[in-house]
């Protein structure tokens, strides 16, 4: 319990550190170039949060994400299945020195639905270090919170801040930025046992960054049994490009056992004319769990998405 009670604390704190400077948090963001149009090469895309299950389903199918990955794409689901969960994480994508080097970034997440019935909160803070394409580095800073209202009804929001500066050579900017504080809604509806119809809004404070662009969309999961999941999603991104730009995929999870999930998605980006294959597994023993997932690009740049995961359940 004491655990609990620090975790509770800090993420109260760090809500409340969030909230005050929120009135500057347009003033703070400053439009980087490639936004508003589409530059050449295509800008790079989102750069948040990913687990191992969304990495490994396509573009996430988030109406069906607990736990730390409600967190990262759908904090409406923070509350809906209690649990306690520590999270590490690393994502590496790799690249040649000429083209920038390895993306690289580490973190940790934890998400408690325990403690206070339907109510559930969580945090998360990671690192990320220059990589191919990209060239910016800084930190992103995740709180959530999501209340379970009725069984057949969840509502959540999430708060981001983020320090993501590009990096620079003879006062020319290399990459993107996003230095500024934003914020996630979404909402749940489970009219069935096993159906969940979610409704998303990411960054609806506007960042005039492709890193944290504005989108909207939806995404339907079902569970006829527990060990099966197979859902899609469709967002819209409304700021990276000069045009609105469709984000759509699907995945299906299977959990063999009860120990090793194993999971398979696509994932299109039509805005950077990117088609990817993902797929993911792992294994899960009482309070420990380990996780890897990839995605791959079919064209384009070929980019290899590989994140790893351990995850410690706390009861």
């Amino acid at each position: 319990m004491g655990a609990k009670r620090v975790f509770w604390g800090a993420a109260i704190v760090g809500l409340a550190t969030v909230v005050c400077p929120w009135s500057n948090a347009a003033a703070q963001t400053q439009a980087p170039s490639g936004v508003g149009g589409v530059s050449n090469p295509p800008p790079p895309p989102e750069d948040t949060l990913e687990t191992t299950y969304g990495l490994a389903m396509g573009s996430g199918a988030r109406a069906g994400a607990v736990g730390t990955s409600a967190l990262a794409y759908n904090t409406s689901n923070m509350a809906a299945v209690p649990t306690y969960q520590v999270e590490a994480f690393s994502q590496i994508i790799p690249g040649s020195k000429s083209d920038g080097g390895t993306y690289w970034t580490i973190g940790s997440s934890v998400v408690d639905s325990t403690t206070a019935k339907k109510i559930a909160m969580g945090t998360s803070f990671r690192y990320v270090f220059s990589g191919e394409g990209r060239r910016y580095q800084g930190w992103d800073w995740r709180s959530g919170i999501g209340i379970q209202a009725i069984p057949q009804l969840a509502i959540g929001i999430g708060f981001r801040w983020a320090k993501l500066k590009s990096n620079w050579s003879d006062g020319v900017r290399l990459g993107p930025s996003f230095d500024g504080i934003t914020l996630d809604a979404s909402m749940t509806i489970t009219p069935i046992r096993f159906l969940k119809i979610s409704g998303l809004g990411y960054n609806l404070v506007k960042t005039y960054s492709s890193l944290a662009p504005q989108m909207a969309g939806g995404s339907v999961a079902l569970t006829p049994i527990e060990s099966f999941t197979v859902g899609g999603d469709v967002l819209v991104d409304f700021t990276t490009f000069s045009s609105n730009k469709i984000i759509a995929g699907a995945g299906v999870s299977y959990v063999a056992a009860e120990l090793v999930p194993i999971r398979i998605g696509y994932r299109r980006d039509s805005g950077r004319n990117l088609n990817q294959i993902t797929a993911g597994a792992g294994f899960n023993k009482g309070k420990i769990g380990v996780g890897m997932a990839l995605r791959r690009d079919l064209g384009g740049p070929k980019e290899t998405h590989l994140l790893v995961m351990f995850r410690f359940l706390v009861e």
